[in-house]
């Protein structure tokens, strides 16, 4: 056994972390150390796949570009079997957030993984792309700009030293772009003349914001620019700037053809992009008056580690999210904090023995609990509905697009009549937590603080069981009457709710 050998051995695995960036261009991996807060790399792994590629005009993904992610997937599954699950974080990007057919990608996705796989949204991916970059960058200026092109998408952020402020996803990216101008591979000065346009024209609904904000310091990452500026130092030291951005854009078109770019500059699969992005980049560089531009090995991957490990030191951006939800709609936080007590008393009877699936469901419900009248400033008529609509569409840092769903999926389920024709996001079954939720609303009608009445709560297959004082319950009629209508409606959803008074 070699040194590097032996201190693998050494490393503790509930201490080794791994994410996974299911990107528009290819799949990359990163595996680290955490050692009390700080992250050591210990592995890399990146397969191109041009999922954005595979998109057909159907809006799905060809079942020839499944294959290939597929088998790219089951070489990574090597790396991260052994990994505790909640160490792992696998994430979607924008060519995922297009295909129709993705839950079924995902599925079989999820099968060799043996993990969940998170569709973000492009801010959400922005928000993490510019954590990394603030991490791995040493620079004193105060306002940044970070540029991430990615296959599918182009994320534009700017924010102040570690915090983004402003994050626009541009449906479009190098791979999407190659596609629309240089789709025969062929090489003209007309046609990347037309890709900086196209791209001007995309960049035109949020220049104003971004200029607005303005930034000291503009840096680019992730693949495309890292080739970029790899294709340049071929002919320049000075990195990427105004005037060699255009000589590279000019040596490129003399090629010719795709085929033909010199394989010093890149490899022959990302030669496959790269007229795209060196348009996007030019015409960025043009709409944003940018003159010179840094560049970073931060990447979402990067963004996507130093937020899981926070989360095993308790720091989850999630949580500041939900809180700053509460103020800025006007939710009457006493009320909420009681009725999550409720929930969560009621949870921990049903989970008495948590693990970590049954912890993130614990989590789900207290914020599902917190924010359930969040749309009660919009109106008190069906509240419920415009609550689910606002969580369903906001920004929500932190959050993946199920999560939101599923938090949007409780908060219109925990009134009135239940929608059982409505799929439960990501075909994962909510029930249990509907229930405690609107039982714990019940409860806490009277919006008061006082210690409510103990109870056992308890659940066989699909009947919950209520065991109640039934002194306190004759001295309660309004909480009676609310507790056999819920009855009522669970059973119109088939499902049983025993009220056993004792």
């Amino acid at each position: 056994m070699d040194d590097s050998d032996q201190n693998h051995s050494a490393i503790n695995v509930s201490d080794t972390y791994a994410a996974l960036d299911l990107g528009s261009n290819s799949f990359h991996l990163l595996v680290a150390h955490d050692h009390n807060g700080s992250i050591q790399v210990l592995d890399r792994h990146r397969e191109m796949t041009r999922l954005a590629a595979g998109l057909e005009s159907s809006g799905a993904l060809s079942q020839e570009c499944i294959d290939l992610a597929l088998a790219s997937l089951r070489r990574i599954s090597q790396r991260i079997r052994s990994l505790p699950h909640h160490n792992v974080r696998i994430v979607g990007t924008n060519a995922l957030r297009q295909a129709s057919n993705r839950e079924a990608f995902i599925s079989q996705a999820e099968a060799i993984l043996g993990c969940n796989i998170d569709v973000i949204s492009g801010r959400e991916e922005g928000r993490l792309i510019y954590a990394a970059v603030a991490q791995s960058i040493e620079s004193r200026a105060d306002l940044r700009l970070v540029i991430d092109i990615g296959g599918g998408s182009t994320e534009l952020i700017a924010g102040h030293r570690f915090e983004p402020h402003l994050s626009e996803s541009i449906q479009i990216g190098c791979i999407s772009m190659t596609e629309r101008w240089f789709k025969e591979g062929k090489l003209t000065t007309s046609r990347m003349a037309n890709a900086v346009q196209d791209t001007q024209l995309e960049l035109e609904v949020v220049e104003h914001g971004f200029r607005t904000h303005g930034w000291e310091l503009a840096v680019g990452t992730s693949g495309t620019i890292l080739a970029v500026q790899k294709a340049i130092a071929q002919f320049s030291s000075e990195g990427i700037t105004k005037p060699t951005l255009k000589e590279l854009a000019r040596r490129l078109v003399c090629f010719g053809h795709i085929d033909n770019i010199d394989p010093s500059w890149c490899s022959v699969r990302r030669a496959q992009s790269l007229p795209g992005g060196v348009a996007m980049l030019q015409g960025i560089f043009k709409t944003l008056k940018l003159d010179t531009l840094e560049v970073s090995t931060g990447a979402l991957r990067e963004g996507l580690l130093h937020e899981l490990v926070g989360r095993a030191h308790d720091v989850d951006i999630r949580e500041r999210s939900v809180r700053a939800l509460v103020p800025r709609f006007h939710v009457d936080q006493q009320h909420a904090t009681l009725v999550a007590r409720s929930a969560l008393a009621m949870f921990d009877q049903l989970f008495p023995n948590l693990n970590d699936e049954f912890e993130d469901e614990r989590q789900l419900l207290r914020w599902a609990a917190i924010l359930h009248e969040i749309g009660m400033g919009i109106s008190h008529s069906a509240y419920h509905k415009h609550g689910a609509y606002l969580l369903e569409n906001l920004d929500l840092p932190g959050f993946t697009l199920t999560e939101q769903s599923q938090l949007a999926w409780l908060v219109r389920t925990h009134r009135r009549r239940l929608q059982t024709e409505e799929p439960m996001p990501h075909g994962k079954s909510l029930m249990h937590l509907c229930v405690i939720l609107r039982l714990a609303v019940t409860f806490r009608r009277n919006r008061s603080d006082a210690r409510p009445v103990e109870t056992k709560f308890s659940k066989k297959g699909d009947t919950y069981s209520i065991d109640i004082d039934k002194n306190w319950l004759n001295a309660h009629p309004l909480t009676r009457m609310d507790l056999e209508q819920e009855s009522n409606v669970l059973s119109d959803a088939g499902i049983e709710l025993e009220l056993k008074e004792v």
